[in-house]
């Protein structure tokens, strides 16, 4: 969730190999310097989920917050929320319904919500950060504030950009913008900028489709590509869920129940990089692929890779292996490093990679791979599928092919 807050005067330690050092709170921005694993920081400033640091040599800089322990800063709340919950609202350690309960909410009860992910917001309970369903709370206001000495503003990227009456997709569209287009930040709620519009009223505009700077910093023109695995964010798309179960293996394999298993195994591989890594769902649950995109632009996704099984209408059971599609021309170079980790180290068939038009590539904005990871019509590739030590493979195929994908 985008923030703007500043973040109490305190230390963070450095947790990568090696961090770069960026002159703005994100990937769009240049390399400044780099620092090494155990570093301490001195951190100064919130912004986009990035720390504004303070350097050994006096000079300023900002780095990815998951790449460095985060042991006492504490950042301004970024909205205030009220308990709609007819019942009792479990509060919960981690973002799913499975996680441990920690206590309850009442309906009406007032709380700062820190961030959001997957419709789960994060809050402060009882001293530690925890985690309650978003569809039982209501924002009421942002309670970060700005002075004019430190306006920031937003840059439209793309034509026909929404600026919206309420902070909600569903509420009415006040103005249109144009790329380039700059407006000044007024205040956040959410995922939302509080605007003025050219017309001087008051409007939202939602934080993954513009670019932020701060007065006297110039709108970096073009994205560049981030020089490591470590700072990517990559969103993970477990294929089906809920009522759409998608194939059904000779053996009674669910792909929906597989292709979670397998992305679970992927993103703890990943993570362990330093990436960072947000599932499009975590349980047996459906989303829609609208959903599954938006879910890929809001977190402005440096690869969205949607994971799945394929499978024979007519059964063939001679059928075997792996594919890798991609839709849009730019992603040819990642389909093929990531193909060729695959086929390194992957136990089965590579079928190459190629285009598909599959509606989480062609509606994708981010770099997008849609990866058919075996037959579950193939009674040995089922096997396979059901196997850790396949999970793994594929973990590893697929990290050691983002690694040269970010590296080149």
């Amino acid at each position: 969730m985008t923030t703007i807050a500043m973040a109490n005067a305190d230390t963070v330690s450095v947790q990568a190999d090696v961090l770069n050092v960026r002159s703005g709170p994100g990937l769009a921005y240049d390399v400044t310097s780099q620092v090494r694993k155990g570093t301490n920081l001195k951190v100064i400033g919130e912004e986009n989920d990035w720390y504004q640091v303070r350097l050994e040599d006096g000079n300023t800089g900002y780095v990815a917050s998951w790449l460095v322990e985060n042991t006492s800063v504490s950042a301004a709340s970024n909205s205030l929320a009220v308990v709609s919950s007819d019942g009792n609202l479990n509060v919960r350690k981690e973002p799913s319904t499975s996680s441990e309960i920690l206590g309850t909410l009442n309906n009406g009860d007032q709380i700062n919500v820190i961030s959001e992910q997957n419709g789960w917001a994060q809050i402060k309970y009882q001293g530690q950060n925890a985690w309650v369903d978003a569809s039982y709370i209501t924002i009421r206001e942002s309670t970060t504030k700005m002075d004019e000495s430190s306006l920031q503003k937003v840059t439209v990227r793309e034509d026909n950009t929404n600026i919206r009456s309420k902070p909600d997709l569903n509420s009415s569209v006040i103005e249109k913008a144009s790329s380039g287009d700059t407006y000044a930040i007024q205040g956040v709620q959410g995922d939302w900028y509080k605007v003025q519009t050219k017309s001087g009223a008051e409007g939202y505009i939602a934080n993954w489709v513009v670019d932020i700077t701060t007065q006297g910093e110039s709108t970096p023109k073009e994205k560049s590509k981030t020089t490591s695995l470590s700072e990517a964010t990559i969103v993970l798309d477990p294929g089906h869920g809920g009522n759409d179960p998608g194939a059904e293996g000779t053996n009674g394999t669910l792909e929906k129940k597989a292709t979670l298993k397998m992305a679970n195994v992927v993103a703890d591989k990943l993570r362990q990089s330093g990436a960072k890594v947000i599932l499009t769902r975590d349980s047996d649950e459906y989303v829609s692929l609208s959903d599954r995109t938006k879910i890929a632009e809001k977190y402005n996704a440096d690869v969205f890779i949607s994971l799945h099984f394929d499978s024979l209408e007519d059964k063939d059971s001679s059928v075997s292996g792996q594919t890798t599609y991609y839709y849009s021309k730019n992603d040819k170079g990642l389909a093929k490093d990531v193909n060729e980790g695959l086929e390194k180290d992957v136990d089965i068939t590579n079928r190459g990679y190629q285009v598909g038009d599959y509606y989480v590539l062609r509606e994708n904005d981010q770099p997008a791979l849609l990866l058919e990871l075996g037959y579950l019509s193939s009674p040995e590739d089922e096997a396979r599928i059901n196997s850790s030590s396949y999970r793994n493979q594929v973990a590893q195929g697929i990290y050691d092919g983002l690694a040269d994908y970010f590296a080149n």
